[in-house]
């Protein structure tokens, strides 16, 4: 115990509180995922007895909000964070002017977007810590958090990412409990896998997926809560923590499964003991419980579709409408990103399918020394990474968030408009428009206007072009002319919380966006679940339903109003000017 209370007070001194200890500091739990309409379910299911109990005695205050288009946590929380989320469509998309692949699952991406998002802003965890989140918000300590494990921010001395982690396995009992809770979820995970067999529920396909969820579900919220704890014991100002758990199960079995639902109980643990030791702390805090988005049950688009994803049904188009007289190229290339979990097994298989062929040794042993010497070279330059060759003037590039996708066409590194995707691909939006579970199809037209396409519709016609919304009646006979009943319906949810203005102008603001597709194409959505681009069954990233309506718990004291909060940018304005600056 000695040994692990000189370690502790080591790190306490690592980071100097610049703060004084009299100014308020703040605490942001996130519970990814977590609609509102979830959150009622789980305390009714008392699920979340702590937290209800915190609402219930009127100290806090529960509310919904609006997240906006796209319903993801980049984009969320780069406007947290920086106030700033104006060019961030969706978890996955190209740079058209300089090829990058960006995918948020990859450090370099969260790295490269946060480095420019700090040359114009300031971040809001200056002085503080982020745990487990996407962007580092300028904090001084940054653990498990997806930008700072960049190249760029690597090696940084003033950005600390594993002193938590060191301190973390000293603390014996800490580390023994939470290797045994690794150990459950894990083979409670493939307990689970084996009744969905038996009972013949459909899943997600998980390859890796009982490592990530015993990594995610458990390892993340011990380290995170651990570093909490401590941090607020040395009155660090600031605090951001995400607990992801409660995602990654929506995503695999449905937001309203048993196995996500059950996140919560423990969920709810880590904020009775983070509140617990805030009426210790000599430094008072204002407790922020909130969510990012939320999540849609969804089906996915491959089971509707006869197992053809959307670069087969591009694929098939292109390939049947080859040697027309409107046909002015001659090969295509269409790729649609990959973002399941047996990626990794295919690779694996390959590489094992190649050990039977003649000079394998050698082949291995050149691809691992390419490998190296590719990645030192990257390290030089980290722009050299994930970059689309544009030179291949025939490629279609399929990006999916979830139930929106972004399609790029590589004819101009400028966004294209419909009218000059029309001319290069002649057939193709209509073939697109045609498909049951596609609900509609966006972009922008040579005047600059956004327009809609859907099944039906016969080419393009002005999305809300006016400010209709603010008026009922035009409103209404505005979607009779439509009569897309995706877009009726995405209304229709959001009008009974008065919200129905938000997201129209959050579509058309979405579809303005430099980083967004020529094309942006919506998953279909009937009121009960939405079509998912990605193989998932809990769905984010677009419109329809609970993913564009999370919730929020904070002081009531506070002379802030969640409920009007229509994009997170209006959270950091609150938070940095009156803990920040």
């Amino acid at each position: 115990m000695k040994i692990n209370l000189k370690i502790f007070s080591k790190s306490i001194r690592k980071i100097k509180i610049r703060k004084p200890i009299n100014e308020k500091g703040f605490i942001i739990f996130q519970i990814d995922g977590l609609s509102k309409k979830a959150l009622d379910k789980a305390f009714a299911y008392n699920l979340m007895p702590f937290l209800k109990k915190m609402v219930l005695k009127k100290d806090y205050l529960l509310t919904d909000y609006f997240t906006g288009v796209p319903s993801d946590t980049p984009f969320f929380q780069a406007g947290l964070l920086y106030g700033d989320n104006k060019n961030i469509p969706g978890f996955r998309w190209i740079e058209k002017d300089t090829g990058n692949e960006i995918i948020f699952k990859k450090p370099d991406s969260a790295g490269h977007i946060e480095a420019m998002l700090s040359k114009n802003h300031k971040g809001l965890l200056k002085g503080g810590s982020s745990y487990v989140n996407l962007f580092s918000g300028g904090a001084s300590r940054s653990t498990f958090t997806l930008s700072t494990f960049s190249v760029r921010y690597l090696f940084k001395k003033k950005v600390r990412h594993f002193d938590i982690f060191i301190i973390f396995i000293f603390h014996i009992f800490t580390l023994l409990k939470t290797i045994f809770y690794v150990i459950f979820e894990f083979f409670f995970e493939l307990y689970e896998k084996i009744l969905d067999v038996i009972k013949k529920r459909v899943v997600r396909p998980e390859g890796v997926f009982p490592f990530a969820r015993a990594i995610s579900n458990v390892l993340f919220k011990e380290i995170e809560t651990f570093g909490a704890i401590m941090d607020i014991s040395r009155g660090v100002p600031s605090i951001y923590m995400d607990f992801t758990g409660y995602d990654e199960l929506s995503h695999h079995r449905g937001p309203y499964s048993i196995s996500a639902m059950r996140t919560l109980k423990a969920i709810d643990r880590k904020i009775k003991y983070i509140f617990k030791e805030l009426e210790k702390s000599e430094r008072k805090y204002d407790f922020f419980i909130i969510s990012d988005h939320g999540h849609t049950p969804s089906l996915p688009f491959v089971h509707l579709n006869n197992d053809e994803k959307l670069e087969t049904v591009i694929n098939k188009f292109l390939t049947e409408n080859k040697g027309s007289a409107a046909d002015i190229k001659k090969n295509y290339t269409v790729y649609e990103f990959d973002t399941g979990y047996n990626v990794i097994f295919k690779r694996l298989f390959l590489y094992i399918d190649d050990l039977f062929k003649k000079n394998t040794c050698k082949i291995i042993y050149n691809k691992l020394f390419n490998n190296i010497k590719y990645n030192y070279e990257t390290k030089k330059n980290i722009n050299s990474k994930n970059v689309v060759d544009w030179k291949n003037k025939n490629v279609i590039y399929i990006m999916n968030s979830g139930p929106m996708s972004n399609i790029y066409f590589s004819d101009k590194k400028i966004k294209m408009n419909t009218e000059e995707i029309e001319f290069f691909y002649p057939g193709l939006i209509e073939r697109l428009c045609d498909i049951e579970h596609i609900g509609f199809i966006m972009g922008k037209n040579k005047k600059g206007d956004v327009v809609i396409s859907y099944k039906g519709s016969e080419g393009f016609k002005p999305f809300f072009k006016h400010d209709i919304a603010a008026d009922e009646k035009l409103l209404s006979i505005y979607l009779n002319n439509i009569s897309n009943d995706t877009l009726r319906n995405i209304i229709e949810y959001l009008e009974a919380v008065n919200d129905e203005k938000l997201i129209i102008d959050s579509i058309k603001d979405f579809c303005g966006f430099k980083n967004s597709g020529d094309l942006i194409i919506f998953g279909a959505y009937n009121k009960e679940y939405v079509v998912n681009f990605e193989n998932q069954l809990g769905a984010h990233g677009g419109a329809g339903g609970e993913q564009n309506i999370p919730f929020a718990v904070y002081p009531e004291s506070l002379n802030f109003d969640f409920s009007s909060v229509n994009n997170s940018c209006q959270i950091y304005d609150f938070l940095y000017k009156n803990y920040v600056v």
